[in-house]
């Protein structure tokens, strides 16, 4: 009988590489194989070299689309977003050997190990003046700047790259947001010698950290000594040539494209695609992997690129009602964007209307993943896709660039090939670990369109999770003012002390029609509680055949409505014990969804409270009096679902109040075992692993399924 081999036989001792399963084996060949036929497309393609030192000083050269895009500096470790999705129950397991796989053999930084993340000489060869307000460099071409904070970028001579837009020399300022939730965005000088100009600024979302310690630590490199002894009017941003040079020692990243990355993006936007009228491109791919980052990335270059002009817009498609761009959590939009997007999500809330963007049309899904209905979510993204069509009537040419959730695997793949068939796509981007049979179909669906490919790159550890980080973008949203200068603008007061708006909810007068419920049905005697201090859409009807009675089927087979079903809207509305209208079930038991296609969302408001004895709403929300005005005379509708629970909200007068009486607070509710805030409670220091002594305010939360099984 033949003897078994060692297992020194079988392997060698001096193997280095980690032995791979079939599985993963073979997944790694056709990312390599890709990656190949990438790079063997792009030789065919010639861009003219950008010689350092040349005559760029003046600032009136346009360089070419191409030439700046193949000119970027590549890096091969550094995170391109921490963005997070929707989809925070989506299982990780099968991405883990993919993003090893798409690392093997790169540099991984360790904790301790400082990162570098600006290249400039010593102050004396490149510093031309540095006053408490100014801060005024020369860069030469290819050197690299990273600032923390906020600050007004004005280019003074040649031109600079930030966030894939390309800023030329001239007076106009460029508000950036750099705080450490998300990779510092990097100014890189472009064609030759560069002077800038970088301006402190008044906070701005820096004051929300008054009501809440979400934004805390986010945007100051000042140790909390230097901020005590502080000037009023001190900087609001600082330069980091690396991160050892951070006082407050945070994890912070500079947002660089990968070279694999900068391959695909030239291949999207340095072809005919990039001036073809209508550019359709849809970005997709699991959570954290950088869709949004990329979507910007590719926005600011259309908008920027040597051919554009002063009324160059593009349209942004939000299909991510987890963390969308430019709305509040929940909700599903077409924007038009104007000037370049430099900055994170929460930096630039939709609640008004600014010379940089304007909300076209909005829909809600009531919760933060596509999953909770999906023929929903499809019948959203197809009306959004018509408003677009009839968008381009008066901007001929604008593209529209789609950024999709992180809800990638299982029945997702069925939504995005719905969505790869509803819309006419120029081109498909795809953000790996990405699973090939999806790949093979939309290349399959979409012969005449390019599907490109980015591997996975580097994940660093993040500073807010994605739950904290969807809690900022509503307060932003609900704190958020009308611009000033084309300007975001906030307030730090705690929406407890804000005047709410006082809607009557019954008799002849009443300003809204019903309350829905997306998802879950409640029963009437509990709708009052459930939506007390909770989150609600309002929504616009623009006709009775937005309240379907049957499910909605794909957007070719539109479903029914109660005008078509014979029903009459005063029989479905019902009244709860406190006379709150609301909206009764079908035959079935459920209630449907309002049509997109005679519907709208108008925006997010909490409800502060309910006078039942004037019948009456009171309503917080950062609409407009105009926009209110215009709700006036039609029926308006509020929704709820499964939108997150305003926690914050409940926590805003304990973080704004002055720190003896939340002391005193404190030691009054231990003595008394109790609170006099109803709705906040403390955890002791045995509860969460905080010091001795040291307590933790947390809001209590009803039961999840409360008033759901007794509901009609």
């Amino acid at each position: 009988m033949q003897q078994k081999r060692k297992a020194q036989e079988a392997f060698s001792a001096n193997t280095t590489q980690p032995r791979l399963s079939a599985f993963a084996a073979a997944k790694a060949k056709a990312a390599a194989s890709q990656i190949a036929s990438d790079e063997s497309s792009e030789t065919g393609i010639t861009t003219p070299p950008i010689v350092a030192g040349g005559p760029h000083t003046n600032g009136t050269d346009n360089p070419q689309l191409s030439t700046l895009l193949s000119s970027f500096p590549l890096t091969k470790a550094q995170e391109l977003d921490s963005h997070a999705s929707s989809d925070d129950e989506q299982d990780d397991s099968d991405f883990e050997g993919n993003y090893s796989r798409g690392h093997n053999g790169t540099t991984s930084y360790k904790i301790d190990q400082p990162v570098k993340l600006s290249n400039l000489p010593p102050d004396a060869q490149c510093v031309i003046a540095d006053t408490p307000e100014m801060l005024t460099l020369k860069l030469e071409a290819g050197e690299t700047a990273t600032f923390v904070g906020e600050y007004d970028l004005r280019v003074n001579s040649g031109y600079v790259m930030i966030y894939g837009a390309v800023l030329r020399s001239g007076p106009t300022r460029h508000r950036v947001y750099a705080p450490t939730t998300h990779a510092l965005p990097v100014v890189t000088a472009k064609g030759g010698p560069v002077e800038v100009d970088i301006i402190s600024t008044a906070r701005s979302l820096g004051i929300l950290s008054k009501v809440s310690p979400l934004w805390t630590k986010l945007w100051y490199a000042q140790t909390p000594k230097d901020a005590q002894n502080a000037e009023p009017e001190s900087r609001s941003f600082a330069l980091l040539r690396n991160s050892s040079d951070d006082p407050l020692k945070r994890a912070v990243t500079a947002l660089e494209v990968e070279q694999d990355c900068q391959v695909t993006l030239n291949r999207v936007l340095s072809k005919p695609t990039a001036t073809h009228p209508s550019s359709v491109i849809m970005v997709s791919g699991p959570k954290g992997s950088g869709k949004s980052t990329i979507c910007k990335w590719i926005i600011n270059t259309f908008l920027t690129a040597s051919k554009a002009t002063a009324a160059t817009s593009c349209f942004w498609l939000d299909l991510d009602p987890g963390q969308p761009e430019y709305s509040a959590p929940g909700l599903m939009s077409l924007v038009q964007i104007r000037s370049p997007v430099l900055g994170p999500n929460y930096t630039h809330p939709s609640g008004h209307v600014s010379s940089a963007h304007r909300t076209i049309r909005s829909h809600t899904v009531a919760a933060n993943s596509p999953r909770e209905d999906v023929f929903h979510f499809l019948a959203c993204a197809t009306d959004l896709r018509d408003e677009y069509f009839r968008a381009l009537e008066d901007f001929a040419g604008a593209p529209l660039i789609l950024n999709c959730s992180g809800w990638v695997l299982g029945s997702a793949v069925s939504a995005m090939m719905e969505l790869v068939q509803q819309f006419p796509l120029t081109d498909v981007v795809l953000m790996e670990p990405m699973e090939r049979d999806t790949v093979a179909s939309i290349q399959a669906t979409l012969p005449m369109a390019k599907v490109l490919m980015i591997p996975p790159r580097y994940k660093p550890a993040q500073s807010r999770t994605s739950a904290e980080l969807r809690s900022m973008q509503a307060m932003s949203y609900f704190h958020s003012l009308s611009p000033r200068n084309g300007v975001s603008q906030w307030t730090s007061d705690p929406l407890s002390h804000i005047h709410p708006w006082h809607v009557k909810y019954n008799g002849p007068n009443a300003g809204i029609s019903n309350i829905m419920s997306y998802g879950e049905a409640v029963s009437p005697e509990f709708l009052a509680t459930i939506i007390d201090g909770m989150i609600l859409a309002i929504c616009e009807i623009e006709s009775d055949e937005a309240y379907a009675t049957v499910q909605y089927r794909p957007p070719h087979a539109p479903s029914a409505s109660a005008v078509e079903m014979g029903e009459t809207m005063t029989e479905r509305i019902g009244r709860t014990p406190e006379g709150l209208p609301y909206l009764r079930a079908d035959n079935s038991g459920l209630i449907q969804p309002l049509d997109p296609r005679f519907s709208c969302c108008k925006g997010l408001a909490v409800v502060r409270g309910i006078n039942v004895a004037k019948q009456e709403l009171q309503l917080l929300t950062p609409m407009t009096v105009k926009q209110i005005k215009a709700l006036q005379g039609s029926k308006t509708v509020l929704v709820r679902g499964k939108f997150d629970s305003p926690g914050w909200l409940f926590l805003e007068d304990t973080y704004s109040g002055d720190p003896q009486k939340v002391k005193r607070q404190e030691a009054f509710s231990l003595m008394k075992n109790k609170t006099t805030k109803p709705y906040v409670a403390q955890r002791d220091a045995n509860e969460t692993g905080l010091g001795l002594g040291e307590k933790e305010w947390r809001v209590r939360h009803l039961p999840r399924n409360f008033g759901g099984r007794n509901a009609v």
